[in-house]
């Protein structure tokens, strides 16, 4: 096994408002290993960004609190460091892709400038070797060197989110958060941008976090798979043991709702029942037992511990104990 440094420990995370308390995340524990890449899935609302904005540290305040846990990022829990030393990690060690390119970009500075500047922050103020450096990043991702001086609304999607992808390399990061840095991508340039990232990672011995919901996505990217719901991770292990050998009923809703490509399947898709709970009213027990087919009175009542199943493979279901008793 390669080396751990990235140690997320029992995180809880609440969005307090005057309005509701809402359990943003409730209580994941997660590991990663240099130069892995790990998927967390799960549907929208299970609490993923919310985890990478834990890791970077941008929380939105006063809102957004950490209850419990620590994120031990290379021997250091992040959450002890003050804000001139988060910012020294931050943009320089760990970075972001965020969702929505369109947004992620500040409309009014050039694109080259804008890599420039993280560059220029982090390498020691030197501004001719920021801009030699943002060129060449540009190039990187496959812009010309002379769209340096051109602003974001002058680039289609596809390369704004090349342009964001620059920006989080630029300094070589240790950790990349990858906010479903596809989504808002049309299937080629989304092949492409995936391929891009595959390539730079591996150049830059580069770890990564992908959130997505594409299990497409993360059987093309992923070495290890975090499996979240309603900010749990309820199933972990690595790509193969996910995909070939899924075993809390979450995962095997996720895959039973994916069309199969065989020309002698011809069942219908199988969605999950329900919807996922509301987090500021969240049901009591396991948190899936009201869309689980194979819930009993203990699922309503008890939380379930997490099994290990096989080495490394680790699922949080009555269910499994059941089986194994």
């Amino acid at each position: 096994m390669s080396e751990k440094f990235l140690s997320v420990k029992n995180l809880h995370v609440h969005y307090v408002t005057s309005d509701a308390d809402v359990s943003a995340v409730n209580g994941i524990s997660l590991d990663l290993y240099k130069g892995r890449t790990l998927g967390l899935v799960g549907e929208t609302g299970a609490g993923k960004t919310t985890v990478a904005r834990t890791i970077l540290g941008i929380l939105p305040k006063p809102a957004g609190r950490i209850t419990d846990g620590e994120v031990i990022f290379e021997g250091q829990d992040i959450y002890k460091l003050t804000e001139p030393q988060m910012q020294k990690i931050r943009g320089s060690k760990i970075t972001m892709i965020f969702q929505d390119p369109m947004t992620a970009l500040n409309p009014v500075m050039t694109v080259g400038d804008q890599i420039a500047e993280v560059v220029e922050l982090h390498n020691g103020g030197d501004r001719a070797a920021a801009k030699k450096r943002a060129v060449e990043m540009l190039e990187t991702v496959g812009i010309p060197a002379e769209r340096y001086v051109e602003y974001p609304h002058q680039f289609s999607g596809g390369m704004k989110q090349r342009v964001v992808i620059a920006i989080a390399l630029a300094c070589n990061p240790t950790l990349l958060l990858a906010d479903e840095p596809t989504t808002a991508l049309d299937v080629t340039i989304q092949a492409q941008v995936l391929e891009l990232m595959k390539k730079l990672n591996s150049e830059n011995d580069t770890s990564m976090i992908l959130i997505t919901h594409d299990l497409g996505v993360v059987a093309e990217m992923c070495d290890d798979v975090a499996i979240m719901y309603a900010g749990q991770i309820v199933e972990k292990g690595s790509l193969e043991d996910i995909f070939d050998h899924p075993q809390h009923p979450y995962t095997e809703g996720l895959f039973g709702a994916l069309p199969s490509m065989k020309d002698d399947e011809d069942d219908r898709l199988k969605p999950i029942a329900g919807m996922p709970p509301d987090p500021t009213d969240l049901p009591s027990g396991c948190y899936f037992h009201p869309r689980c087919p194979y819930a009993t009175e203990q699922c309503s009542k008890e939380a379930p511990c997490v099994n290990e199943v096989a080495p490394g493979h680790l699922v949080q279901c009555h269910l499994r104990t059941r089986r194994e008793a």
